[in-house]
């Protein structure tokens, strides 16, 4: 992507990306996208600091609003996923025979976060991303780095390994 000056708009005051500024922004995107990809609230919690102290000092030389969004999803994706890989629940496989032993759809389906985090990080944030906060497969692909078409298939798969386990159709 090349940036030049019809793509990059500088405001006429200097914003002040302070913590509060990101915290107030997109506080609640984040903490949400947070809370959603890490069982623990206190990882949850964590995470969500990390972030924002991120933010707050990765905006020192450029005062940029038209990509603000796109670049705080990048950081959030990028965080995430490292916590996801040191903290994220994993299941036991104890806990994968009990969940698809049952039979039950009804019981299946309220296991849905269950088997939702059986997913890949990188897929549950893809769902997240696009079906729970309906952000844009352009911005999805800036964020996550992955281009729009692979995330298109990937989030196809991801949908049907989800119907698979929850409909037991494997």
């Amino acid at each position: 992507m090349v940036f030049n000056s019809s793509t990059v708009t500088v405001p006429a005051h200097p914003i002040d990306y302070s913590v509060e500024y990101f915290s107030q922004t997109y506080g609640d995107l984040l903490f949400d996208l947070c809370e959603s990809m890490l069982v623990s609230p206190t990882n949850a919690q964590i995470a969500f600091r990390s972030i924002l102290k991120k933010l707050r000092s990765g905006r020192r030389r450029h005062n940029f609003k038209t990509y603000e969004r796109s670049w705080v999803l990048r950081v959030a994706c990028d965080l995430l996923l490292k916590f996801c890989r040191e903290y994220g629940h994993h299941s036991s496989p104890e806990e994968q025979i009990k969940l698809d032993s049952n039979d039950n759809v009804n019981i299946r389906l309220k296991e849905f976060e269950s088997y939702f985090h059986r997913l890949m990080p990188e897929d549950r944030l893809l769902l997240l991303l696009k079906d729970k906060l309906g952000i844009s497969y352009p911005e999805i692909s800036v964020a996550m780095s992955i281009p729009e078409g692979s995330l298109k298939i990937r989030r196809q798969q991801a949908l049907r390994a989800l119907e698979e386990w929850l409909w037991n159709t494997k």
